[in-house]
């Protein structure tokens, strides 16, 4: 919804901006200037995103898929599978949304980087209109894609987190009752190799 908005607020800034060439570097400075903070924005968000819950549940995931995997052989109930289909579903969306989140976050340092190029060249007007044009065009399209894919990482994340929550239970019964009523206890080890 947010990207929705700052793509609509850039388009009337575009349409309503003055037509002189003047007016353009102005028009563009400000433009970018936008772009730069909505980047900075989505960014942020990401950025914020609570990575200790994320971080236990990737690994709570992983060991219980291993857990899973080399103990569980026999048929199971509807529910169990469902479940578990649930369980996998969540855990794999929250592997993607770690590795989607420092990639976006990679991304939005070279965008931001990128307009602070562009917005320089455009205070210093070394830029013909042509290229102007084209390069705020580039990196418009760039900021807004950007901007879309972090909104659409963050639903991810929260929808993710909240189906492995609400599947965790119904696991950890089913590996309870294939395990003598006991969690598999993790042993870390601590001899450093």
């Amino acid at each position: 919804m947010k990207a929705i908005c700052y793509t609509a607020c850039l388009i009337v800034v575009m349409f309503f901006g003055s037509c002189t060439k003047a007016g353009l570097y102005e028009q563009n400075a400000k433009t970018l200037d936008s772009l730069s903070g909505a980047v900075s924005s989505i960014a942020k968000e990401l950025a914020n995103v609570d990575t200790i819950v994320l971080q236990k549940s990737i690994m709570r995931f992983d060991w219980y898929k291993q857990f899973i995997q080399q103990n569980i052989n026999d048929t199971i109930s509807k529910e169990e599978a469902d479940n578990l289909q649930q369980f996998y579903a969540s855990g794999k969306s929250l592997e993607n949304f770690s590795l989607n989140r420092k990639m976006i976050l990679e991304r939005a340092a070279l965008i931001n980087a990128q307009l602070a190029r562009l917005n320089a060249d455009v205070k210093n007007r070394s830029l013909t209109v042509e290229q102007l044009s084209r390069y705020s065009l580039n990196e418009k399209n760039a900021a807004a894609k950007l901007i879309e894919l972090g909104y659409q990482q963050q639903n991810s994340y929260h929808s993710g987190l909240q189906e492995f929550k609400n599947s965790l239970k119904g696991v950890e019964l089913l590996i309870r009752s294939r395990n003598k009523g006991e969690l598999p206890t993790i042993i870390k080890d601590t001899v450093s190799l």
